[in-house]
């Protein structure tokens, strides 16, 4: 049996290296794939830090899934062109035109992307710096029913954590003892963000006939308590959890509810918010209660109203929608396949009806790392360097 090793109480940010977001840091286009790690520090104005990450590890859906999918029996795929335009040109399964936030914090850190937990090459290859087990449509719950039967099976987070379970039962294999190994989790980035599935497309096909939005929202939450809890038991202690983005402004939503006085769908943003709010009060009260624990809180919410209200200030000159052209050319389904996306990827804060754009995967790292309005009680960065 292996046993955690002791870790310190949580560090005060003040004793951490502290980097405040302002106006002036803003870049208007991502930095180059290829670029390598002190030169991705230079580009963020992050100076002379020192960075050890051992590794950094992924749970969630379509905003982080790396290519699961393409190995499930579903049809919730984004394994072709335009999807991954800018990621070499190569389609990966990633939903949008390049690199997502984890691959943007993976280059900071020095790490190798996390590979899909479904390639299992590559995942036993690369799972002493991290593995992403994030599936596209996955949720907090099990996928209802009908979206199974509709589209195919998805990694819930109770199958991405088993995944998990089972790639610590290679990795601890190359550690000399069961020391170093729960040293080696323990200093471990884990990475989550999912909820959106289940506020979004499980709640409109099935989920709101069963249950009050409050009632909703408190079995999500009892639910994620025990999954992070779970992990904790596997030797995790330093979580990075987002909450969800407001789903009611995204192209998809506001062709589908035609919403007539507000600009987004504040129905469902309102259920978001729901949620969202019973989050940091769970994160604080597993942090009391899990001796050696680091929960930080990504406001994801936060950042899109933000970008929303300004625009200009991060770059955007498009926030309503979508760059890839869709089948029905009205933004309700995913790009269509081999139909070349707006040449101006770089302003478009959405690339399809649903996800980000690469520039906007960036601004949310970048904002994650480096602002602590957005993430709390520490940046991300401090979270990392702790």
């Amino acid at each position: 049996m292996y046993f955690s090793c002791s870790i310190c109480v949580f560090i005060i940010p003040s004793l951490f290296q502290s980097f405040t977001f302002s106006s002036g840091d803003v870049l208007v286009t991502p930095p180059p794939f290829t670029i390598n790690q002190t030169a991705l520090l230079q580009y963020l104005s992050l100076g002379n830090i020192t960075i050890d990450l051992p590794a950094l590890y992924v749970f969630g859906d379509s905003f982080v899934d790396p290519g699961n999918n393409n190995f499930l029996n579903t049809s919730i795929k984004s394994n072709y062109t335009p999807y991954g335009i800018d990621f070499e040109g190569m389609p990966s399964g990633r939903t949008t035109n390049g690199r997502t936030v984890v691959d943007f914090i993976a280059q900071v850190v020095g790490l190798p992307f996390p590979p899909p937990a479904l390639d299992v090459s590559e995942a036993k290859k690369n799972s002493r710096t991290g593995v992403n087990y994030g599936s596209a449509s996955g949720g907090i719950l099990p996928s209802p029913p009908l979206v199974e039967n509709l589209f195919g099976h998805v990694l819930s987070m109770d199958e991405q954590i088993a995944f998990f379970e089972n790639t610590t039962k290679d990795l601890k294999c190359q550690f000399n003892n069961a020391e170093s190994f729960a040293q080696h989790l323990s200093k471990s980035l884990f990475f989550f963000h999912v909820g959106g599935n289940d506020l979004g497309l499980y709640w409109d096909l099935e989920r709101h006939s069963n249950y009050s939005a409050q009632k909703y929202s408190q079995l999500l939450i009892d639910e994620l308590s025990m999954q992070l809890q779970k992990l904790y038991e596997l030797g995790v202690r330093k979580f990075f959890v987002n909450n969800v983005s407001p789903m009611g402004c995204q192209p998809y939503s506001i062709v589908v509810e035609k919403p007539k006085t507000t600009q987004c769908v504040e129905e469902m943003n309102a259920r978001i918010v729901n949620f969202n709010k019973q989050i940091p009060p769970l994160l604080s009260h597993l942090q009391s209660t899990l001796p050696g624990s680091k929960f930080v809180l990504g406001d994801l919410y936060k950042i899109y109203e933000d970008v929303f209200a300004s625009p200009a200030s991060y770059g955007f000159t498009n926030v309503k929608k979508s760059c890839c052209i869709d089948p029905f050319r009205n933004q309700t389904r995913p790009c269509a396949p081999n139909v070349e996306p707006c040449k101006e990827r770089n302003q478009h804060v959405f690339f399809d009806p649903y996800h980000p754009s690469e520039n906007m995967h960036f601004v949310i790292a970048r904002r994650f790392l480096k602002d602590s309005s957005v993430s709390s009680p520490i940046n991300l960065l401090q979270l990392i360097q702790s």
